[in-house]
C-alpha cells in the first residue's frame, strides 16, 4: 500500500478524497461499484464519528457505509 493512500474511515468530516481501490472479493467491489463508489469518483465524509457507520457524500448521493467496509475501501486524501 503507498503511503499516500488510507482507509476511508481515516478521514475526517469534512474532508473530501479520492477513492482508488477497493480490497475485498469480487462480492464488496460489485456491491460498492452498484452504490457509485468506484475508482477515481471523489468522495466527501459528510459523518464520521468515534462508532457507527460512516456517511458519505458521493456525486449527489449520501451513501451509509459500516466501518467494516469502509476500512477495505482505500483513499488518497486531497491535499
Amino acid at each position: 500500500m503507498s503511503s499516500d493512500l488510507m482507509p476511508l474511515g481515516m478521514l475526517h468530516t469534512g474532508e473530501e478524497a479520492k477513492l482508488m481501490d477497493v480490497q475485498g472479493g469480487h462480492g464488496v467491489k460489485r456491491r460498492l461499484s452498484v452504490l457509485g463508489l468506484n475508482p477515481g469518483v471523489k468522495i466527501t465524509m459528510v459523518q464520521n464519528c468515534s462508532r457507527g457507520p460512516v456517511i458519505l457524500g458521493v456525486m449527489d448521493s449520501r451513501i451509509a457505509l459500516g466501518r467494516g467496509i469502509a476500512s477495505k475501501i482505500l483513499v488518497l486524501k486531497n491535499q
